[in-house]
């Protein structure tokens, strides 16, 4: 089964040891993403983000040179329809969040590969090695005060913060694959990359009974 787009939530933000907002997820074999950024001092006190209150898994997490962690989330066979999303931290602090959510993605297992990866300028790539054919990435990036924007293999799904991406098509074959985002002037910036997996495609009974 091929993966899909489905739909992003621009989250919101807050300081306090929680936020919430509503995403809305629909279709067949779904997955769903956040991206999470911390407080601009530097502390990794995100303690976990849960969708309909079902903990949801980190991927990723990292602050390279910026001055806030920056986190990946995923759930696989999120509920259908619309539920909140909720990210936590340890204690009151500066959290922000956004989501996305696609459909025909391997329903079990972990991410097909991920990697964080961190730098300064005006332009960012990120690279790993997908597992899988037919793979998609998704990315959740951030710089330094400065709004990333789509570059090379990058399709931007949120305009919250931090910024979703993903690469908009099947990797086939599997192998090394790059994310670019830019920003309008050299800042700090760091992202979480990962890859995820299609759910097999479904064979007939009167195709598999073919080959008995």
């Amino acid at each position: 089964m091929a993966i899909a787009f489905d739909t992003f939530s621009d989250g919101t933000s807050g300081t306090a040891t929680s936020i919430t907002w509503t995403h809305t997820t629909a279709g067949t074999d779904r997955i769903l993403f956040v991206g999470a950024l911390g407080h601009s001092d530097g502390t990794d006190n995100i303690t976990g983000a849960t969708y309909n209150s079902v903990a949801m898994t980190l991927s990723t997490k990292s602050k390279g040179n910026l001055d806030r962690y920056i986190y990946l989330f995923y759930l696989k066979n999120p509920a259908s329809g619309a539920n909140s999303v909720v990210v936590s931290a340890s204690s009151s602090t500066e959290i922000y969040g956004v989501s996305t959510s696609y459909t025909g993605a391997l329903q079990t297992g972990g991410m097909d590969a991920s990697v964080s990866t961190t730098g300064t300028g005006t332009s960012l790539t990120s690279t790993l090695t997908t597992v899988a054919d037919n793979c998609w990435t998704v990315l959740s990036g951030w710089g330094s005060g400065v709004a990333p924007t789509a570059g090379t293999g990058s399709t931007a799904r949120t305009a919250g913060i931090p910024r979703l991406f993903d690469n908009n098509a099947a990797i086939t074959p599997a192998g090394s694959t790059s994310m670019t985002i830019n920003l309008s002037s050299s800042v700090a910036v760091t992202t979480q990359m990962a890859s995820f997996a299609p759910a097999p495609t479904a064979t007939s009974g009167k195709n598999f009974l073919a080959f008995m």
